[in-house]
This record gives C-alpha cells, structure tokens and sequence, in this order.
C-alpha cells in the first residue's frame, strides 16, 4: 500500500504592505511662511521719503500697513492702519502701497476657506 501523502500547507496570502500615509500637512507653518516672504516683499518694496524736507527733516518712526489680497496675489485695496507722527513717512507708506498690484499668491494649503486675507506688516522707516 502507498504511504499517505503529507499534506503540505500553503501560507497564507500576506496583504499587501498599506501605503505610507501622505504626510499631514501643518497649514499654520505655511500660513506663517508666506507671512514672513510677504512681509520681506513688502519691505523691499519700501521707499523711504524724497525731495528736500525730507533731507532736512530725516523723519524716522513706523507706519502699520494692510493689504487685502487674493487667493492668486491681486492686491485688492490697502491702507494705512496706524500712522506715524511724520506725514512724510505716512505719504510714502501710501506712495509705496499704491505701486503695488500683485504679490506671491497664496500657497494652496494655506487660509483654507478664505479667497481673500487681509495682511498688517509694518513699515520701520530709518533715516538713511
């Protein structure tokens, strides 16, 4: 007679290994990334007052801005939130603003929800 045969297991099926997970995005690093690259824009974009008054006067002190901006970076409206005592300084934070149109649009991930943000920077301005 035949010897009986061993019976031989099969292992079992291992599932496929799950896939990394995406890594989680942390929106407020964002968010405070392009705060901080906006702010670097605006202030290269600063002027400091001209003409002579403005040489004999050497105003110095700080001007808080706001700039409404769009998801693609239009600049919507800006202002001055809260002026310095020279109105020199004042005209040219306004001068400064009016020549600005665009900036970086908004990272994807950042202001979820929002099309439109409103920024405050703050212009320091320093006699040269």
């Amino acid at each position: 007679p035949a010897a009986p045969r061993a019976l031989v297991s099969k292992p079992a099926a291992q599932p496929a290994p799950a896939a990394p997970a995406a890594p989680k995005v942390n929106a407020q690093a964002i968010e405070n990334g392009y705060l901080l690259a906006l702010r670097r824009e605006l202030e290269q974009r600063k002027r400091y007052p001209s003409g002579r008054q403005a040489s004999l006067e050497r105003p110095q002190g700080n001007v808080e801005v706001w700039l409404e901006v769009d998801r693609s970076g239009r600049v919507l409206s800006s202002g001055i939130a809260n002026k310095a005592a020279s109105m020199l300084l004042n005209r040219a934070a306004m001068s400064s603003l009016q020549s600005i149109s665009s900036v970086k649009p908004f990272p994807s991930e950042a202001f979820a929800g929002q099309t439109t943000k409103r920024f405050t920077a703050t212009f320091n301005y320093q006699a040269p």
